[in-house]
């Protein structure tokens, strides 16, 4: 082997170079600014592109943010706001969480495709989307007109694919998965690609002939989906969450613990309750409800002889906001401005005792009640005046008409039972109609769950509130896209007649579970990849003196009379010092460093950070070593 890789022969200059080398400097090999290019099979760094290095660390920072390591270190690099470019590392990552995808997918039975990036209006708008999604929407048209959009997701599509296809129970149930790119007109880009306007997902579909089976398959799809993230060894969290926009009556979702979460997860510290903040909600105890006797705005002034709470609206709403404890929020078209009322502080009992505290709202909550409210205003009441200005101009009013403006109301359940006054209030000097959400089977908690707090689930547990990413979400979405889009099928019980298919959708977020891996395990030196979506599971470097040795090494670690290691060998003419920083950024799981101990005794040091080993191995040895080492991570 080592008379093979002395040989001239084994060497090729790229054309540009070879007229200004001597044959003398050719044999010699000590070419340090030439890049030799190798055909031998072996995973070579000098024919692998990494552009790692070049790009300045930000100074002054212990831990260095994950998505600038993911830039520096070769993987990523932004093209646009919120769109990225993959680079070979990064697609490696990429490639083998799809490896492992397709391994649970497997289990489930379910078969790969790949639908059309592009979708139509047409089938959105049947299913009531379009409009409620339309902020978030690339929309398109083709020159004859036809209304297309870059699909954020792809219900319709499958429910319309599969509605044309199957017409009978015989035919279910069907397993069908893809891992596509998804696209969102995202406001505002942030957090690398965490929160971006081109993503990677995997969705799963599943279709069943009854709500039985289709919660059996829910129930498998979870199951699953634990042992997926249960193999990156790393953390996680499955919380029951709300369905939102995506319908149905049953979700969870699968969450890492991150600073840079934009999701809160609500965990008690007694009990196996963890849910999203956004369904949690308290428990109110007796002596919640006249706590708000504290709140100033809701005194004398709004109590009447009967203790029930009125609200006497001022002229002015805006004067209101300023005079009694409230949450003002807009609707997506802007026609209604939603009021929520809670109170300034409320008392909590805990195992430890009661305590009083001041409050928050939860405005997921008031969302619930009003699913048209859009969260992502920042002024709702500027928003709403220009709204209402735009429509009384004369230039517009003919064409869009006053439009129905109204105040949409709602209380807190502190509140005990609530009279409010009906009739107007003034916004920017014209009276708007006040319409009160007024349910009294159903009580409403509008404050925002905090740490400390009682669990609603047991007597014993307080609660935790931690920030999280959100990686993967399961939904039971019953029959809100089979029922719309005519996805029908006749039945054992009805042959005759037509039911709407049972689906559920699975999704998991490709590309934000490489920022959250890359987040969740990078440290001071660089990144840490676990074993099974690493880009390579270990990397071989030396010195110039041990270059021909380390052949030998990666060799050995790559051998095929068993289950190889994914090794890449660093040939570049660097020094070992660069290239261990360089290796360390990267976050191979393990680093092999043929050194000072190869010529003594046939030795290399093996480095695991995670681990934290340093270990002087023998060669023979090696391999066996490394396996067990790769086990842990």
């Amino acid at each position: 082997m080592k008379s093979f890789l002395k040989a001239p022969k084994t060497w090729h200059l790229h054309k540009s170079c070879q007229n200004s080398v001597s044959s003398s400097q050719f044999r010699v090999g000590k070419l340090s600014n030439i890049q030799f290019h190798h055909e031998d099979g072996r995973r070579r760094v000098s024919a692998f592109w990494t552009p790692s290095g070049g790009i300045t660390k930000t100074q002054g920072e212990d831990k260095e943010d994950s998505h600038s390591l993911l830039i520096r270190a070769g993987f990523v690099r932004q093209a646009h706001a919120g769109l990225f470019q993959f680079l070979p590392l990064g697609l490696r990552v990429q490639e083998k969480i799809e490896k492992l995808v397709d391994k649970y997918m497997a289990r489930l039975g379910a078969s790969k495709l790949s639908l059309s990036t592009f979708s139509s209006e047409d089938l959105w708008q049947k299913t009531g989307r379009l409009d409620s999604s339309s902020s978030e929407l690339f929309r398109l048209s083709d020159r004859k007109g036809g209304k297309y959009i870059l699909s954020p997701t792809h219900e319709e599509e499958i429910t319309a694919l599969v509605g044309n296809i199957v017409k009978s129970y015989k035919e279910l149930p069907l397993r069908l998965y893809q891992i596509s790119r998804k696209y969102r007109d995202e406001p505002r880009p942030r957090q690398g690609l965490l929160r971006t306007r081109e993503f990677l997902m995997k969705d799963l579909y599943t279709f069943d002939s009854t709500t039985e089976g289709a919660l059996v398959a829910y129930k498998r799809v979870r199951q699953a989906y634990d042992g997926f993230f249960n193999e990156l060894k790393i953390p996680f969290l499955t919380a029951e969450a709300a369905s939102g926009e995506m319908g149905g009556d049953l979700s969870h979702e699968y969450h890492f613990r991150t600073t840079k979460g934009e999701d809160n997860i609500v965990s008690c510290n007694s009990c196996d309750y963890v849910a999203n903040e956004e369904l949690t909600q308290s428990r109110p105890t007796s002596a919640e409800s006249v706590t708000e006797s504290r709140d100033e705005s809701w005194s004398s002034t709004c109590q009447d002889h009967n203790g029930r709470f009125t609200l006497r609206p001022p002229e002015d709403l805006e004067t209101q906001a300023e005079n009694s404890h409230q949450w003002i929020g807009v609707t997506h078209d802007r026609s209604s401005v939603v009021q929520a009322f809670f109170p300034r502080e409320i008392e909590v009992s805990t195992p430890s005792g009661r305590r009083m505290r001041e409050t928050k709202v939860n405005s997921y909550a008031i969302k619930r009640l009003f699913p048209d409210l859009d969260l992502s205003v920042e002024t709702p009441m500027e928003t709403f005046k220009q709204h209402r200005r735009l429509q009384h101009l004369p230039e517009t009013s003919t064409a869009k008409g006053s439009g129905t403006s109204n105040v949409l109301r709602v209380f807190d359940m502190r509140y005990g039972k609530v009279s409010p006054s009906p009739g107007t209030v003034l916004i920017d000097g014209q009276e708007v109609q006040i319409l009160v959400h007024n349910d009294p089977n159903n009580a409403i908690d509008l404050v925002k769950i905090e740490t400390g707090d009682p669990c609603p689930r047991c007597n014993e547990g307080t609660l935790k509130v931690e920030p999280a990413v959100e990686l993967g979400h399961t939904f039971h979405l019953g029959t809100r896209y089979s029922t719309p889009l005519n996805a029908t099928i006749a039945t054992k019980e009805s042959p005759n007649e037509q039911v709407a298919m049972q689906m559920g959708c699975h999704g998991i977020g490709i590309s934000r579970l490489i920022a959250a891996v890359a987040d969740s395990l990078a440290d001071s030196k660089g990144l840490n990849w676990p074993r099974v979506i690493a880009p390579f599971e270990a990397v071989v470097i030396s010195g110039e003196e041990n270059q021909i040795e380390a052949v030998e090494v990666y060799d050995t670690l790559t051998a095929t009379a068993d289950t190889p290691i994914d090794t890449l060998l660093d040939d570049r003419h660097k020094q070992l010092g660069w290239k261990l920083k360089d290796a360390d950024m990267i976050g191979y799981p393990v680093i092999v460093v043929v050194g000072r101990d190869w010529k003594k005794a046939r030795k290399v040091e093996v480095q695991c950070r995670r681990l934290g080993l340093k270990e002087s191995v023998p060669v023979g040895g090696l391999k066996a070593y490394v396996e067990e080492k790769l086990q842990q991570l």
